[in-house]
């Protein structure tokens, strides 16, 4: 069955910006996997800790997924370079990268580390004038790191449902990770399936339903607004939405149409148009080809 459902915890609330994490080493306790959802309000000049961020060389990997605003990241030791991140984009950041990442302005976006985020694996340097020396910084400069940005691709467009992928299969041809913002327009529900994935997800907006087989039957996992709970591969689970909802699913290995085991039924989200997972299918098999 699904696992507890757990709320989010706000890791950091100041004026102008609140990072709510959804999984990770405060909120469930588990290294493997970090996802925050992060929320600027601040406007350019302010001096807000947003808008003027450390460079930093983590040891773990990161993925940012830009849902409003736009993020610039800084990259390199010597000659830097920055790279604009709009909305609807994502920037994969590899492990030993130094970066500095700033916002100019009102920003949203989900932030997903593997493994989880610490602070004692984030290394961030002193805010002016220091040379880098850690190992990590002379491994980047002898693979050359850098980040690289990709623009997200609405893999589902179905009549009350869009599942936009921002790394994955399709949007990254990265069959090790996905991660997608998924909204739902009005109540609906999907196909029983049971995936050969693990799944964590983060529930921005409205509520998700996870129908289950309990000892007694079918049993249903609420889980509301502000709340993030994972799904081990091979459970066998049916997502159910009793309203408008915005959700996160980050899947590993990264999400494809087989990998899922649908049992199709009739009238469900993604069956609803069958050009639904027609499409689905002809997005992966062209990204692979």
């Amino acid at each position: 069955m699904p696992s507890t459902v757990i709320a989010g915890v706000d890791v950091v609330s100041i004026p102008g910006l609140t990072i709510k994490e959804f999984h990770g080493g405060v909120s469930t306790k588990d290294s493997t996997l970090s996802a925050v959802h992060e929320t600027i309000t601040v406007e350019p000049g302010s001096g807000s800790s947003s808008t003027n961020n450390p460079w930093r060389c983590p040891e773990f990997t990161e993925y940012i997924l830009m849902i409003r605003g736009e993020a610039h990241v800084e990259y390199g030791d010597g000659e830097k370079a920055t790279i604009v991140v709009a909305a609807g984009s994502g920037i994969y950041l590899p492990k030993d990268c130094r970066v500095r990442v700033n916002y100019p302005g009102a920003a949203e976006h989900i932030a997903i580390c593997l493994p989880a985020f610490s602070p004692d694996t984030e290394h961030p340097e002193p805010p002016e004038g220091a040379t880098p020396t850690t190992l990590a910084h002379r491994i980047q400069n002898y693979l050359d790191l850098s980040p690289t940005l990709f623009t997200s691709v609405d893999v589902v467009k179905a009549p009350t449902l869009t599942i936009t992928e921002y790394f994955g299969n399709v949007a990254s041809q990265d069959p090790t990770f996905s991660a997608c913002i998924s909204k739902v327009d009005e109540p609906c529900s999907e196909a029983w399936q049971r995936p050969t994935f693990a799944e964590w997800v983060l529930v921005l907006s409205g509520v998700l339903h996870l129908e289950h087989e309990g000892e007694n039957g079918t049993e249903t996992t609420v889980v509301p607004a502000g709340s993030g709970v994972f799904l081990a591969a091979d459970e066998r689970v049916k997502w159910v939405w009793p309203e408008a909802c915005t959700y996160v699913p980050i899947c590993v290995p990264a999400f494809t149409p087989d990998g899922c085991r649908r049992e199709p039924e009739e009238g469900s989200a993604k069956d609803a148009d069958p050009e639904t997972m027609a499409e689905l299918h002809k997005l992966h098999e062209e990204a692979h080809s």
